[in-house]
Formats: structure tokens, sequence, C-alpha cells
């Protein structure tokens, strides 16, 4: 993850908006920058890589697996934010092929495609940046409920 994803991921979070970074879709195989979902409310926050924590047995964390692939075959699989950086645009700023075409199947398969392009945010600053995340949230649907 890129220093641009961390930035977007820490305001998320200041917001109140539970979110896990870097999820694998299931059935699709995709990683995506932020998923905003019931698969990522039941992720695993704060694992090492052996699996588990002092407070969270692997048992508990083989249960949460199970649960987070069960809620991936909903018909609504949540919220994706995609991270631009520079990499994901051509010199006019138009999307890349591969980038289009994942957004393309993650939509296909029921999330809601947003996207943070690196120019916009690399202009805002303080609370303009936590403000663009709640509209950009609010047109997506996510109403105060759903937060934390």
């Amino acid at each position: 993850s890129s220093k641009l994803h961390e930035d977007v991921s820490k305001v998320l979070t200041r917001i109140g908006i539970v979110h896990a970074n870097e999820l694998c879709v299931p059935r699709l195989g995709y990683h995506v920058d932020i998923a905003i979902s019931p698969i990522a409310t039941a992720s695993m926050p704060g694992t090492a890589a052996g699996g588990g924590t002092a407070d969270q047995p692997l048992d508990e964390l083989a249960a949460r697996t199970r649960k987070a692939v069960r809620a991936a075959t909903a018909e609504y699989a949540g919220i994706v934010i995609e991270v631009d950086g520079p990499s994901h645009n051509d010199d006019e700023r138009r999307l890349c092929p591969a980038s289009k075409m994942i957004r393309r199947h993650l939509a296909l398969a029921g999330w809601v495609v947003l996207t943070v392009p690196y120019w916009e945010w690399d202009a805002l600053k303080g609370q303009a940046r936590k403000a663009y995340l709640e509209e950009l949230l609010a047109r997506a649907g996510l109403s105060e409920p759903e937060r934390s």
C-alpha cells in the first residue's frame, strides 16, 4: 500500500468508517485498496502474519473468516474505494485498461466502486480531506448507521 492509500485509510478511521485495507475479494481474487462491507467488518485487523493475537485465538479468526466468506455471497457486497496513484492513469488522467476491467468485474459482483484520484487528494489538506470522503461516501449511499 502507498502513502496515499494510508492517508485515505487514516481519514476514514478518524470519521468512524469501519473498513479493511488490501482485501482479497472472494470469488474474484482481486485485491482492493479499501473495502467497506460485511466482509470488512468480519476482517481481522491487527493479526500477525502467522495469524492470531493474544486476544484473538486462531479458532476465533477461522470462524470470522468463514463468516466473511459467507457474507461475500450476498447480492450487495459493499463499497470499494480504489486509491489511484499515478500508475492507474495515463498522461491525460484516463484510467488504464486493467484498472477499468477490474472495476467492471467488481461492479458486476455487486460492489459499489469509488475512486480517490491522487490529483484530487493531493489538492486537499486537513478537514477538506475529511469532507471529501464524507461526500464521496454519501453519494454511494453510506448512511450514518452503517458507520463504526
